[in-house]
């Protein structure tokens, strides 16, 4: 008797072909159906197609929404390979069979997925330890090369597999890449997988199983298959939401050793669970880039913005000692320098804080007197704080010495008394420094009497290029200080109202001084201007 097949479409495109063995094939929405249809349409136990007397038999279940031959509604009635019925949404033809080996197997995408939701089911246990494992290897290996390259080791375990494969799609090149291989066969000249399979596969979204591929006439004019003398082997697609993402593959070696339909269905479910993973692990990937471009954009804008405007000021200095010096007018240069030289400290501040935000460091404590820093900086922005009529106070009480990085503390110092000093710039007003230290730690507090801070922009203060100075500030300052304080395991608050001024305190924890230095004071580095 001649071999046929049920061949199921739907929207014009192929969905599932099914052999019609003896026992025939059922149609329904059941996880019992041979042919598992989902539509709401589609009765539970809808239809049934099977041999009567050599003859192909379409049969009515009993269902609610009937068959449709040929556009009319039939009961029961004889097909042939002219025929075409319809259930629902699905369109159902009658096919000879091509004449390969019998155990050849194709499971088409949408029909994996039913088999996928079948498998994960509750009723069916046989399968879920080896799901249940990959699951576990998802959850708690981050790295994807050696996530694949476990699963793969799974695999091997749970079916008798001699060479694996796992593929995905590099996606500049929209070839397939290996990512993940094992094999229990002697080592040969090139990857032993069929590329006949694995096209076809890719190309089709069918997952195929032969058990002969060197007898398959699906394969018969393929050079791989012959080269690498492949016998039993299975290729399913690496399932994701938007489609296929890659291939797993399997075969037996030179040997001639069965897979079973069981072992099919696994790596069928296997490809949807890995396929879902690597997708995800792709988009996530690709999140990070998209915002990695976009930071690195935002502060080459920010960068660039700040330097044209200190550029702006140094040519403006520039040109007027330029000036001085063509026309022999000394005094000019008394009025150009100071432009040129505070474009000049605040380029250096600029690049000094960048570099600070650009890598991790360990703090290298020594004990260090705070006072000291703190006198240091108050001495190099003496002149600065008289131009911005800007009163500096300071009253030391001797304190333990403070187990810092110096040359952290004193940037930290210099940028948070900058500010305060710059806060009282248009209208003059007064800079208060206090330093104290119990057993806990040390804690810098610079409070100011000017402009204040507005409490929307407070919660962003310490972000990097947000700056409340416009075209005056790089927005780096008050980043690199809370980044200064949490590498010493400290806080930086700030508390501020609008036109009375701002206070910051920084709290530094005492650590342990076994390993501290003697102490050690940090240069001032005079000039240094870093904006917040």
């Amino acid at each position: 008797m001649a071999q046929y097949e049920l061949v199921v479409c739907k929207g014009g495109l192929e969905f599932g072909r099914f052999g019609i063995g003896e026992g025939g094939l059922t149609i329904g929405r059941s996880m019992d159906a041979d042919v598992i249809l989902t539509e709401n349409a589609v009765s539970r136990t809808h239809a049934r197609v099977y041999f009567s007397a050599d003859k192909i038999v379409i049969e009515d279940l009993g269902s609610r929404n009937g068959i449709y031959v040929n556009g009319r509604l039939m009961r029961k009635t004889v097909l042939s390979e002219r025929d075409r019925f319809q259930i629902g949404d699905y369109l159902f033809s009658i096919e000879r069979s091509v004449p390969v080996n019998s155990s050849s197997t194709t499971i088409s995408y949408h029909q994996g997925t039913l088999l996928y939701e079948r498998m994960v089911s509750p009723g069916d246990e046989g399968r879920l330890p080896v799901l249940y494992r990959a699951a576990h290897l998802l959850g708690s290996v981050f790295d994807m090369d050696d996530l694949l390259s476990q699963i793969l080791g799974l695999i091997f375990e749970a079916v008798p597999a001699r060479r694996g494969f796992i593929l995905t799609i590099d996606a500049a090149t929209q070839m397939p890449v290996i990512r993940a291989s094992h094999s229990l066969e002697t080592a040969g000249e090139g990857p032993p997988l069929s590329r006949t399979l694995i096209d076809r596969v890719l190309g089709q979204k069918d997952a195929v199983m032969t058990m002969d591929a060197l007898e398959d006439e699906r394969f018969d004019a393929s050079k791989s298959v012959t080269a690498h003398a492949i016998r039993s082997a299975i290729c399913v697609p690496l399932c994701g939401r938007q489609g296929v993402i890659g291939a797993l593959y399997v075969d037996s070696g030179a040997k001639a050793m069965p897979f079973s339909h069981g072992d099919f269905e696994l790596l069928m479910a296997l490809g949807r669970v890995v396929g879902l993973t690597v997708e995800n692990a792709q988009l996530h990937h690709d999140k990070i880039e998209q915002e990695r471009l976009a930071a690195i954009g935002l502060a080459m804008a920010s960068v660039g913005h700040c330097v044209k405007n200190i550029l702006t000021g140094m040519k403006g200095g520039a040109e007027i000692v330029e000036e001085a010096t063509k026309s022999k007018e000394w005094r000019r240069v008394e009025w150009g320098w100071p432009v040129l030289k505070r474009s000049i400290d605040r380029i250096e501040g600029l690049m000094l804080n960048l570099l600070m935000l650009s890598k991790e460091r360990v703090p290298e404590r020594t004990a260090t007197d705070l006072n000291q820093i703190i006198e240091d900086v108050l001495g190099t922005m003496e002149l600065r704080a008289r131009d911005a009529h800007a009163e500096l106070h300071f009253d030391p009480v001797p304190l333990p010495p403070a187990y810092v990085d110096s040359a952290l503390i004193y940037r930290l110092a210099l940028n948070l008394i900058v500010n305060a000093i710059e806060a009282c710039q248009d209208q003059g007003g007064h800079v208060k420094v206090v330093c104290t230290a119990d057993s806990s730690g040390h804690t810098i507090q610079v409070s100011d009497t000017g402009c204040g801070i507005l409490p929307e922009i407070i919660p962003h203060l310490f972000d990097a290029f947000s700056s409340t100075k416009g075209s005056r500030g790089t927005g780096l300052g008050l980043a690199c200080c809370r980044k200064i304080v949490s590498e010493h395991g400290g806080t930086i608050e700030c508390s501020s109202e609008p036109g009375k001024g701002s206070t910051f305190t920084v709290f530094l924890p005492s650590t342990d001084s076994a390993n501290a230095q003697a102490p050690m004071f940090y240069d001032s580095v005079s000039g240094l201007d870093c904006q917040r």
